[in-house]
C-alpha cells in the first residue's frame, strides 16, 4: 500500500472530508489570519475533539499556528492532506 492510500483510508474512516485533512494549513485557516482556531478547526476537522486541538495548540494560546499544525502533522495527532 501507498501512504497515499493509506493516509485517505484513514480520512474516510474517520469521516474527515479530504479538503479539511491539515497538510493544507490554508484550508483550516477559513478566515486567512494566519491561525486556526478551535471553531476553524472543527469546522474543518468536524470529528476531531477538543482535547485534539489543546494537544495540538503546544503553547496553549488557544490558536494554531502554522508550526504548531506541521509539527501535529509529524507527529500523527492529525492527518497530513499528501500522506
Amino acid at each position: 500500500m501507498t501512504k497515499d492510500f493509506v493516509a485517505a483510508t484513514f480520512a474516510l474512516a474517520l469521516g474527515l472530508p479530504a479538503m479539511a485533512l491539515a497538510g493544507e494549513f490554508s484550508t483550516l485557516d477559513a478566515d486567512g489570519d494566519g491561525y486556526v482556531t478551535m471553531s476553524e478547526f472543527q469546522q474543518a476537522m468536524p470529528e476531531a475533539t477538543s482535547e485534539t486541538f489543546t494537544t495540538v495548540d503546544a503553547n496553549a494560546d488557544g490558536a494554531l499556528s502554522q508550526d504548531e499544525v506541521a509539527a501535529a502533522v509529524d507527529a500523527g495527532v492529525i492527518p497530513a492532506a499528501d500522506g
